[in-house]
């Protein structure tokens, strides 16, 4: 029983692999077949046996020249569309080749151009000389290979107008993207052991996001933004597909999300690092909309690995000073975030993330995204406080804490301010929500001092000022709610 069991789990995987090859060829082949059949029989229609008389010698030379320019026409042909294949390969990636040979229209085409050489030789071989008159003895054989030849040629029309299609990058992709599916990913995740500790080993052969990133990255350095565009949505889709319409097991979302995650944080780098704001923004679309559906079906690993991909390519597009692609992976972690916390997942790596974006926004002296970070912080902090969830809290604190020091060492001390002011916020949502220990309240009091201590070293009048205000006013509001 449990053979049997054994037996029909691989058939279905091996059909669900083989599903779309499958899919295309039927498809390919009722392409060309539908057009023959009908073609055919509106030839017989017209074409009686009245008016097929063929004199011998025509018919010798017609084939013969019919047959001679086939061979010469389907040689061309394939000699054309190996220099297209070849073409496309240098300029995408050399996994491209595998998806040309799987797609049937040129096996199809050529296996018409065989039907039609060889059925004409065979007709060619079979007509002799009658005994009377000149007139074939073969009339309804040889206008079919009159016909095969009309319809190998016509044949070109279609097969020219899918292969032209099939040039175009997003359709190559999109051919890729039907390979992106969990069988695949986790058939291409294996284990390794080092020093008892489980490592992912990637099967690259076998890895079905891979050719569409090497697309991406090809079209990153050509600065093709349409291609990086349609790669990256064509991942994030299909992951997107994963996610609402299987069931990711808690050891899958591990291996799921680290592959997958790991593959968009090199493009988000890899754009970032070339100042190319626009593919850092759409890499940044795809890992928020990823990492938002993750956290909604609370898949922790997965949420954490999306706002981890978010942190470090915020990291090196601050180093680059990108501005506008700052703001938007600011908003995306907020995004996250706010998602994750609403379903009581904690949100410590949204934290994190935003707390490396603010010190290195800072460490460039960026102020207005380093302002964007403390609020985004803010509203996470409160949202967590507010879910009781302790951990994240704390973590929103301290990346407060680095974001105000930092800021208060390159002589931002505005963002001081504005970094006292949400950490006072942070701390009154704690206090209401009365975690089992006093720990945030005290330590939203230590980092006051600290911005206070800083700002007085650093001559920032106004920021020491308001932050002593702050820290006033929350002492206060402690104080008032504590119990007589």
């Amino acid at each position: 029983m449990k053979i049997n069991e054994s037996y029909k789990e691989k058939l279905k995987n091996w059909y669900e692999s083989y599903k779309p090859i499958l899919k295309n060829w039927l498809y390919g082949i009722a392409f060309y077949l539908i057009p023959f059949i009908i073609g055919y029989l509106a030839f017989s229609f017209v074409l009686s046996d009245n008016i097929l008389h063929t004199d011998v010698d025509s018919a010798r030379y017609m084939l013969s020249a019919l047959i001679q320019s086939e061979a010469a026409i389907v040689a061309l042909v394939v000699t054309l569309s190996l220099v297209a294949v070849q073409l496309a390969a240098q300029s995408y990636s050399a996994r491209v080749i595998e998806v040309f040979r799987k797609a049937p229209d040129l096996w199809i085409l050529m296996g018409i151009y065989g039907i039609a050489i060889f059925y004409g030789l065979g007709v060619l071989k079979m007509i002799e000389n009658p005994q009377v008159g000149r007139l074939s003895n073969l009339e309804g054989q040889i206008a079919f290979s009159y016909y095969l030849g009309v319809f190998a040629f016509v044949a070109l029309v279609p097969y020219m107008w899918k292969m032209f299609e099939m040039l175009k990058p997003s359709t190559v992709i999109n051919m890729l993207a039907i390979k992106i599916t969990k069988q695949n990913i986790l058939s291409a995740i294996g284990e390794e052991t080092i020093d008892k500790k489980f490592l992912p080993i990637i099967d690259v052969e076998n890895d079905p996001i891979l050719p569409v990133i090497d697309i991406v990255r090809s079209a990153l350095m050509k600065y093709d933004y349409e291609t990086v565009k349609d790669g990256l949505r064509a991942i994030g889709e299909s992951t997107v597909y994963i996610f609402e319409n299987e069931t990711i097991k808690n050891n899958e979302d591990e291996k799921i999300s680290k592959y997958l995650f790991d593959h968009l944080t090199r493009v988000g780098r890899l754009a970032a690092s070339k100042k190319d704001e626009e593919s850092t923004f759409e890499v940044t679309i795809n890992i928020c909309k990823i990492g938002i559906i993750a956290a909604k079906l609370k898949l922790p690993d997965s949420t954490w690995h999306a706002a981890e991909s978010l942190g470090l390519v915020g990291m090196v597009a601050a180093e680059q000073k990108l501005i506008n692609a700052i703001r938007w992976i600011t908003f995306s972690l907020e995004k996250v975030g706010i998602a994750a916390t609403e379903q009581n997942l904690e949100a410590t790596w949204v934290a994190e993330a935003l707390g490396w974006i603010g010190e290195v926004t800072a460490q460039q002296k960026l102020k207005n995204a380093t302002v964007d970070a403390v609020k985004t912080l803010e509203k996470v902090g409160k949202i967590a406080a507010k879910q009781k969830l302790e951990y994240t809290t704390n973590i929103s604190i301290k990346s407060l804490e680095k974001i105000g020091m930092t800021s208060g060492e390159q002589g931002l001390d505005y963002v001081i301010s504005k970094a006292s002011s949400a950490l006072v916020e942070v701390g009154k949502a704690a206090h209401a929500q009365k975690f089992e220990d006093d720990v945030v309240t005290q330590k939203v009091v230590d980092v006051l001092n600290e911005f206070i201590k800083i700002s007085d070293e650093r001559k920032y009048k106004w920021a020491k000022k308001d932050t002593e205000d702050y820290l006033k006013n929350y002492l206060k509001k402690i104080n008032e709610e504590k119990p007589i």
